[in-house]
């Protein structure tokens, strides 16, 4: 078949033209003439046997070049291009064909002879063109596979044979690469312009052949053709077939480029001039020629090339790179453009690289002007970035500089401003730059990992200079339309937006709800497509463009903005563009930047990127002394802190929201910190890197102080607190440390002149505390000048080293000035009788690399010394070499080594050497016999017996161990990845070790204790900040203390343990915080054994973890191996002789240790752990209370006990205990039983909490149950109900089971991508399945699901039952029994809302309360909004709205706050409030007086240093501190009584709402609220206060000082009266004493007093007031504008004035008829009238002042009594001290008999009374002596009572 054309009719049947060729071998001319369209009819008349669908070209035959050609979609265009192809070439015939799209203009070169050969010398293909006119020629056609080329060969040969053409000619196809279809096109009768092409790969030469073949010489004749097919004689006449015969395979690639005249910028079109020059180079590999030389040129007749080059290579690639090189090298000067420029473009775009390309292909980029050469691509390309880069900075600056005006705190724009990707799109390529900021004007741009730094300088005109590719270009541009318009260096270049127009994405959040259209339907731009559900809302999204869709999701997907939604087959192709991302390198030349030393350093502390280390050491690489180097560092270390202290230890939020409120003037400030902070990492790696030029300084300019100003930098940097900080701190406080330590020499120089003493004992300085540091100085003593002194230091070093020992003898000699000590000695932890003798000898070598003749005579002359074969047993002795000469570890080993067999033979357990280091410690090296005399790593630089001692070979059983630095030289600390063969996710368990020995005396003294603990700490604590450190690590702690103690090993454990319960207390923060699981402390205790030899019993003390209680104390004697000294047994202390003794190597993370890593991970403590931490707390509790006593009171004992609540087989939850951490279920609950201060007989509390570590904390119906029932049984007990969350909501589940099991039933199963109907399962699934697992009806594949019910109990909406059963039981709880809630770690969803129902939280600052997660919040709004829970539910969100009572830092500061909250309420409800001794007198003043001006009302409740307060001295304590601040809530103790208390703010303070950062709109507001009004908030505070302190059983003192409540239209509109009428409400159903007290100057007017009036529950509520306040409806000054207003005040103004009264009388006699005199006198009045105006005005403010003092509400009653301010304390201690006891009374004779009312109860009660009833002492002294009285009273009122009923029920019959 061919593609339709004007011949493919008209022949038989109307079919195809058919042709016989007539005697001349030609096509006869009737059958051509009809192939042919000679008048637009004939033309029209064939189109429509062709048809437009795929478009038509009309062709001339004649034509060629590109010219009488032209393609048509329709027939007007028709009738128009045949007009213009006619005329191009007059005469020829014109066919019309179908356009074959998509094609390859394929050309085969063919030769034919008059013999009737014909040869096809390979190949052309032709297919750039613009304007079907060649642009590129390359051969061979590499794009048609090799068989269909050879077909095509073979068909061009046969039509040159059947046809006898004679001569070079060109057969022309159209093929098509994706179908491999090849199309014949036409043979072109001549030799062709890019005939080299063929030569080049051919190896032939076409004008000679053409030459030969004129002159009848066969073609198998011609030697090049001979020479192609391979021939041996290329000289011969064999006839070759060149119809079966193949030619040799083609090694080369030959790419031609025409030179033409023409302006690639204006479509090609043709341009002439003259032409000065030309320069061109031919080479082995291009060649080329041009038809114009200089001072030549192009007339506009001539055709427009002028040029032709051919680049040759082995390989397509290799041809067209020498091609690109070729061009570039071409400089063409003159009038005329070229194309030679952009011919490059084109050689370089992606497309001609792969060779994708058609014929269509150019004249779609000419069609684009995608490729244009004004300016070279790259210099473009990072000139727009330049340019994109400088308008990202300023816009994403402003945009936060606008956010943080609006009061947003977010800084998650901040990073992006200095660091963002850039996408450039140019030329059909994207380029993908990463942008840093170096400097603020030096940006560096990275493509492809190559990078280049940019300097830019803004003008005054606001373009850009930038200096790149080592030139400056001035940059401008602009965004418009169609894309960004670039000015580079005057060049504008227009580079358009690329987008597909092809793909239909979603710019929202949601899911998929159905598509409108059928898949493959038309849908038509602007027109809906989708529907999409977002945020609840069901919104249509809109095609951008028409045409055919086809669906990328099923309805019900999950979308984020930006997926895929469709794709379009667009109705108009010429908008599909294929865009490739660039590869490679910018072709711009990267350049230095000068800068000073400093810049790179000062630029990363101002928060840009840079290389921090190199910066480091260039910061100081111009540095000459001292002075310069240390004004260097201190300038980059104060930098550094000036950003950092503002963010240490605090919340981020609130440093931002501080930070925008102090530079208001200048919001970019507050970026410029917060870029800084931001890149806190690569700041704190400088600073690092200057510590340690700083630690070199010493060496570098030979001065050994260090000035002040960097002393009091490093002691800043040494201070700080964060995690993030840790190396900092450890690095700035080590540098302190050694610049407090004397110089080396003057240490070694007073250590030789004690050994040199005669009085010095050597043995007595060997065990001295003293020497801990000087143990190492010894060394460098070992060659001293003296004997003496080297002797002296060789023993005292030995006897230090081995000071845990006991030595035997030791024996010193000196041979030749070389030192030698020998010495034997025991275990001293060993009876005498099993105790083996070891031997040992230090050796000192003068020059280490003579160490193995050393040693072999070390070894000798210490062999001589041994009494027996040493190597018998287990070696037992040891050798030390101090190599003082120095020496090569590397060399050491080896010499070690090579004596192995020696050391063997004696017995040697380990070889140590030590080498001295000038003016340092000296290094030690340990190489044991179990290593085969190897060094070993582990032991380096440690002390000989270091290793020993610390136990280390204990750690190596289980752990990896990793060394760490450590401070002190007798502690180490290391790393232990735990050893296991199983790989972990997150890596294997960690676990810190603390390891160090003591030879202070005191170990077991309480101070010493304290002293050894914190050290340990110490070096936790700079350990954990190693970057190594795991944040879920365990920490322990080992000490081995020296110095023996006396006394028996149970005394000592008696005694750690009471000091341990002491320490735990004292430090319970911050072994939390270090996350110490155990702490171990090694002692020696003096003792005989049974031949009464002094022997050494070693006792293990130990506080641990890790069987589930918090740091249980525990003690153990050990039992040593005689010969390796490794404790064999571990034997309890206090058990009986058949105690079982074990071994307990160190033990890896049981479950317990997993789960406190689980806990740790979440910001957590494990749930069991809190009750360790509650003991904790209830000892310090104990302690300050004893404190403020100061009886020498002690602390009960078993002050703490717990028992867990389990469910028992019936479900019902019952006291039990179980191994700790066996709970399968994630919820656990206790009855605590604590002795406190208020119940010293004891008090129980029930504990909720949830166990993170179980299922992620998660509420299932499991949790829910146990949750309810511990409720209940709270509850029913009257207790206190604690809950402490930390959960991750609602459980969701899946029926996982039926995961692998379920099957879609597709719509079309073809095309998967139009959905599925319905999920089923196969008939044997389904059966398989237990009953009721699935709802499911029959259908043909198996059965269709209806519904998933599942196999387990739990998984889906019966969780959610499950927490609506519990919300319900927390607010019955709330009404019943005190709830309090202590959130940790997290709370989210069901358990966010437990704890709102619960009332009462306690948040830690890493807890917060959440309901959806901030990640899936951002996902739901498409962007980035939120970047952290905190932000979400932290403390600075629900401290502020009221949710949170009070904040903590961790939990064992929370778990103290619940201890104190609980020591305010009653054991149970039913109980009177909880008392407590007090030595705070209640009879003494108060002292704080209230000022008339604002004052902090808190100051009058608790006191000041100097001036005491209302309650008890630190008893006060605020909460809900951060909301509703115009009032103070908080409860304290009167006389040890506990009162809530509600307190008035009299200075303004401010309501903060915060900004949303959802809502780029939101902005914060601040709204000021003045003193003593009450607001929505405060009201709504001051209800919600009353409500928990009834539940709390409290008296109530209600300090009143409100001038009323705020009315304006915002607070009106913010419920004003709703929340105070709430207030009514709380006072109106309060059961306990309420006492209003007016303070000195406090009011209560208006609607303030309304609410709190004693009328509102006038059993429980009374007022009193200070005789300095005052009461009433207005103040005074208003009372005057209404009631006394100023013509009252001049009648009592003339009344009283003499002066005034004098002239009325004048007036009055005046004259009438005289008016002069009248104005006179009334001129008179008047100014004295305004002279006395103020006097009068402030004399009626006090007039009506004196209706609201205190005489006036006592005489109407509506206060009790007036109470002075400074003996209010004494006053009401004993009314509230009468009123609980008469209340409990009254409760108690009420519940007797249900008919008595209060009034009656009273009655009895009164007439009972013997004291004065109205003296409340004397009626609280009655009611405690006659206690029995009131008990049998109330016995008797019951007993009365029953019979009253009993007679009623008698005569009711």
């Amino acid at each position: 078949s061919s593609i339709p054309w004007s011949g493919s009719y008209g022949g038989p049947d109307d079919g195809p033209l058919q042709a016989e060729l007539n005697a001349e071998g030609t096509i006869p001319d009737e059958i051509f003439e009809k192939a042919t369209c000679r008048s637009v009819e004939e033309a029209v008349e064939a189109a429509k046997y062709i048809g437009y669908e795929n478009g038509i070209m009309i062709k001339a035959s004649e034509g060629g070049g590109g010219k009488g050609i032209r393609f048509v979609d329709n027939e007007d265009d028709l009738r128009n291009a045949y007009v213009q192809v006619s005329n191009e070439v007059v005469g020829s015939p014109i066919f019309l064909m179908q356009l074959c799209k998509n094609a390859r203009h394929i050309e085969v070169q063919i030769v034919g002879d008059e013999h009737g050969n014909a040869v096809a010398l390979n190949g052309r293909d032709c297919s750039t063109q613009r304007r079907f006119q060649k642009i590129f020629e390359e051969g061979p056609p590499v794009i048609v596979p090799r068989e269909t080329f050879r077909q095509m060969e073979r068909a061009a040969q046969r039509l040159t044979q059947s046809i006898g053409y004679v001569g070079a000619g060109t057969v022309e196809y159209l093929f098509n690469a994706d179908t491999g279809n090849y199309f014949f096109l036409e043979l072109n009768p001549r030799l062709q312009v890019e005939h080299p092409v063929t030569e080049g790969i051919t190896g032939t030469n076409l004008p000679s052949i053409q030459l030969q073949v004129a002159m009848g010489i066969p073609l198998y004749n011609i030697p090049t053709i001979r020479k192609l097919y391979g021939m041996d004689d290329i000289y011969g006449t064999s006839p070759i077939d060149f119809l079966v015969d193949e030619y040799k395979d083609i090694e080369s690639h030959v790419i031609a480029a025409r030179i033409t005249a023409e302006n690639p910028d204006e479509g090609f079109k043709p341009t002439s001039g003259s032409i000065e020059r030309i320069k061109f180079q031919s080479t082995s590999d291009v060649w080329g020629y041009f038809s114009v030389g200089a001072n030549g040129g192009i007339h506009e007749f001539a055709d427009s090339q002028f040029g032709h080059l051919f680049a040759k290579g082995p390989t397509r690639e290799a041809a067209r790179k020498s091609l690109v090189l070729a061009l570039k090298e071409i400089e063409v000067r003159g009038e005329i453009r070229t194309t030679v420029e952009y011919l490059v473009q084109l050689l370089e775009t992606p497309d001609f690289k792969d060779n994708t390309i058609d014929t269509a292909w150019l004249d779609g980029l000419i069609k684009e002007k995608s490729v244009y050469v004004e300016k070279p691509p790259h210099d473009v390309v990072l000139g727009a970035a330049i340019l994109k880069a400088r308008e990202h900075i300023m816009t994403e600056t402003a945009a936060v500089v606008e956010s943080f005006e609006k009061g947003q705190v977010s800084t998650a724009g901040i990073p992006g401003i200095i660091s963002f990707n850039l996408e450039i799109a140019y030329k059909d390529t994207k380029y993908l730059f990463q942008v840093e900021l170096t400097s603020p004007d030096v940006y560096r741009f990275t493509i492809n990992g190559s990078s280049i730094d940019v300097p830019i300088t803004v003008t005054a005109d606001g373009k850009l200079v930038a200096v790149f590719g080592g030139e400056t270009h001035r940059i401008d541009g602009q965004d418009e339309p169609l894309g960004l318009r670039l000015s580079l260096d005057g060049v504008t270049i227009l580079m358009p937006t690329i987008f597909d127009p092809s793909e239909l994405r979603t710019d929202v959040t949601g899911k998929v709800v159905r598509y409108l259209q059928d898949n493959g339907a038309d849908v038509e731009m602007g027109s809906p497509y989708v529907e999409v559900e977002a945020m609840k809302m069901i919104m249509p999204i809109k095609a951008t463009e028409s045409g055919k869709i086809t669906h990328a999701m099923s309805p019900g997907t999950v979308i984020s903005a930006g997926d895929l939604l469709a794709s379009l087959e667009l109705k108009d192709p010429s908008k599909v563009k294929k865009i490739l991302n660039f590869e490679g390198a910018l072709d711009v030349t990267a350049v230095d930047i000068e800068a000073d030393s400093k810049d790179a350093a000062n630029n990363i502390l101002a928060g840009y990127k840079g290389d921090a280390e190199a910066a480091a050491q260039a910061a100081l690489a111009d540095a000459t002394d001292l002075a310069s180097a240390s004004a260097v560092v201190v300038d980059a270390f104060n930098e550094y802190l000036r950003v950092e202290t503002i963010f240490d230890g605090k919340l981020k939020d609130d440093v931002v929201r501080q930070l925008t409120k102090d530079n208001s003037a200048s919001l970019e400030t507050v970026v410029d910190i917060n870029r800084a902070h931001g890149l806190k990492d690569a700041r704190n790696k400088l600073v690092l890197g200057l510590l340690r030029q700083v630690e070199t300084f010493s060496g570098r300019f030979g001065e050994s102080a260090l000035p002040d100003d960097l002393l009091a930098a490093l002691d800043q940097l040494s201070n700080l607190t964060g995690r993030e900080y840790g190396e900092i701190t450890i690095a700035a406080d080590s540098i302190i440390r050694q610049t407090k330590i004397p110089a080396f020499e003057v240490r070694v120089a007073d250590l030789r002149k004690q050994l040199l003493d005669s009085e010095t004992d050597i043995e007595a300085l060997a065990k001295s505390s003293t020497l801990s540091a000087g143990v190492d100085l010894l060394v460098s003593l070992f060659s001293d000048e003296d004997a003496k002194v080297r002797a002296a230091a060789a023993e005292t070093y030995v006897r230090r080293v081995y000071r845990a020992h006991r030595i035997i003898d030791l024996s010193t000699t000196d041979v030749d000035g070389r030192i030698e000590c020998n010495w034997s000695f025991r275990f001293a932890d060993v009876p005498e009788d099993q105790s083996v003798v070891r031997n040992g000898v230090l050796g000192v070598v003068p020059d280490g690399s003579n160490l193995e003749s050393a040693l072999s005579k070390i070894l000798d002359d210490f062999g001589g010394k041994l009494d027996s074969d040493a190597s018998a047993g287990s070696p037992v002795n040891v050798v030390h070499v101090a190599l003082v000469g120095g020496s090569d570890p590397a060399a050491d080993e080896k010499a070690i080594v090579d004596n192995k067999s020696k050391l063997t033979m004696l017995g040697v357990r380990t070889v140590n050497t030590i080498l001295p280091v000038a003016k340092k410690d000296p290094v030690y090296y340990a190489y044991p016999h179990c290593g085969g005399y190897v060094e070993d790593p582990l032991r380096r630089n440690m002390r000989p017996t270091f290793h020993h001692l610390l136990e280390l070979g204990r750690l190596d059983q289980n752990f990896d161990l990793e060394r760490l630095p450590a401070v002190g030289r007798n502690a180490q600390v290391y790393i232990g990845a735990e050893k296991s063969t199983k790989p972990m996710r997150t890596g294997p368990p960690q676990v810190l070790f603390v390891r160090g020995i003591s030879v202070t005396p005191g170990i077991v003294s309480s101070g010493g204790a304290a002293r050894a603990l914190v050290q340990g700490l110490d070096e936790l604590e700079r350990a954990q900040a190693n970057s190594k450190v795991s944040t879920q690590a365990s920490s322990r702690i080992f000490l081995h203390s020296l110095p023996e103690l006396e006394g028996s090993p149970k005394e000592v454990a008696e005694q750690f343990t009471a000091i341990m319960d002491s320490l735990k207390s004292k430090l319970a923060d911050r072994l939390l915080k270090l996350q110490v699981d155990e702490i171990e402390v090694k002692v020696r205790i003096e003792s005989t054994d049974d031949n009464g030899n002094p022997i050494i019993t070693p006792v293990r003390l130990s506080a641990s973890s890790m069987e589930g209680e918090w740091l249980k104390t525990s003690a153990f004697i050990e039992r040593p191996d005689p010969v390796t000294g490794v404790t064999r047994e571990f034997c309890v202390i206090g058990g009986d002789k058949d105690s079982v003794c074990y071994l307990d190597p160190y033990e890896t993370s049981n479950v317990i240790q997993t789960k406190r890593a689980i806990a740790r991970r979440v910001g957590s403590t494990y749930a069991y752990d809190f009750l360790g931490l509650l003991e904790v707390g209830l000892l310090g509790e104990w302690n300050q209370h004893i404190e403020s006593l100061g009886d020498g009171s002690s602390i009960p004992s078993g002050i703490f006990s717990s028992q867990e609540l389990v469910e028992n087989e019936a479900g019902e939850l019952v006291s039990g205990s179980r191994a700790i951490g066996t709970n399968k279920e994630g919820m656990v609950a206790w009855v605590v039983s604590m002795k406190t201060p208020e119940y010293p007989e004891g008090r129980d509390v029930v504990f909720i909490a949830n166990d993170v570590t179980v299922k992620s904390g998660s509420f299932g119906v499991e949790e829910d149950e146990i949750y309810y029932k511990a409720s209940q049984y709270a509850r029913a007990n009257k207790l206190p109900r604690v809950y402490i969350a930390c959960n991750a909501g609602a459980r969701i589940g899946l029926y996982d089971g039926l995961k692998e099991k379920i099957n879609l039933k597709f719509i079309d199963s073809e095309n998967p991508s139009k959905g599925f109907e319905y999920l089923y399962l196969t008939d044997a699934d389904y059966k398989a399945l237990p009953e009721g697992a699935v709802n499911a009806h029959k259908v043909d594949e198996g059965w269709a699901v209806d519904d998933i019910i599942g196999e387990v109990h739990g998984i889906g909406v019966e969780n959610l039952q499950g927490s609506g059963k519990i919300a319900g039981e927390t607010s019955r709880a709330y009404d019943e029994i005190f709830t309090l809630s202590y959130v940790t770690g997290r709370s989210v969803g069901i358990g966010a809302y437990l704890n709102r129902l619960g009332q009462r939280v306690i948040q830690m600052k890493k807890g917060p309360m959440i309901l959806t997660g901030y990640s899936a919040l951002n996902k739901l709004l498409g962007r980035d909004v939120y970047n952290s829970q905190d932000q979400l539910g932290g403390p600075q969100i629900m401290f502020p709205n009221g949710v949170t009572h009070e904040v903590v830092d961790n939990d064992q500061e929370g778990v103290g706050s619940i201890i104190k909250w609980l020591s305010f309420v009653p054991k149970t409800t039913s109980d009177p409030t909880a008392c407590r001794d007090c030595a705070d007198p209640v009879n003494r003043d108060v002292e704080f007086r209230p000022t008339p001006t604002p004052y902090d009302p808190r100051l009058m409740l608790s006191g000041t240093e100097d001036a005491t307060g209302f309650f008890d001295t630190d008893s006060f304590k605020e909460y809900l501190a951060g909301w509703g601040k115009s009032v103070i809530v908080g409860r304290g103790r009167l006389g040890g009584v506990p009162m809530g208390a509600i307190a008035v703010e009299t200075r303004l303070v401010e309501q903060v709402i915060p900004a949303d950062p959802a809502d780029a709109n939101s902005r914060e507001a601040i709204l000021p609220q003045a003193g003593q009004v009450l607001f929505p908030d405060s009201s709504f505070k001051t209800a919600q206060a009353i409500k928990d302190f009834n539940k709390e059983g409290l008296p109530i003192m209600i300090f009143a000082n409100w001038r009323g409540f705020s009315g304006g239209s915002r607070d009106m509109a913010g419920e004003i009266l709703k929340f105070g009428a709430q207030i009514v409400d709380a006072l109106r159903e309060y059961e306990h004493p309420v006492y209003i007290y007016l303070p000195p100057h406090g009011e209560l007017r208006g609607g303030s007093w309304v609410v709190v009036d004693p009328t509102i529950n006038e059993e429980k509520m009374s007022m009193f007031a200070d005789p300095d306040s005052r009461g009433g409806i207005l103040e005074p000054a208003g009372i005057t504008e209404v009631k006394f207003r100023l013509p009252d005040q001049l009648k009592v103004m003339h009344r009283i004035d003499p002066q005034l009264q004098l002239l009325d009388a004048e007036l009055e006699a005046a004259d009438t008829m005289d008016n002069d005199a009248m104005v006179a006198i009334e001129e008179q009045i008047s100014a004295r009238e305004e002279l006395l105006k103020p006097v009068y005005l402030q004399a009626a403010t006090e007039f009506a002042d004196l209706h609201d003092k205190t005489g006036r509400m006592k005489a109407k009653g509506v206060i009790e009594e007036a109470v002075p301010w400074a003996r209010s304390r004494e006053f009401f201690f004993y009314t509230v001290k009468r009123r609980i006891a008469q209340d409990d009374i009254i409760s108690k004779l009420k519940a007797a008999d249900d008919t008595l009312t209060t009034d009656a109860a009273t009655d009895i009660v009164k007439g009972m009374c013997s004291a004065d009833w109205e003296n409340n002492q004397a009626v609280i002294d009655f009611l405690a002596a006659s206690s029995s009285d009131i008990d049998a009273k109330i016995v008797s009122v019951r007993k009365a009572a029953i019979e009253a009923k009993i007679a009623a029920l008698q005569a009711a019959l």
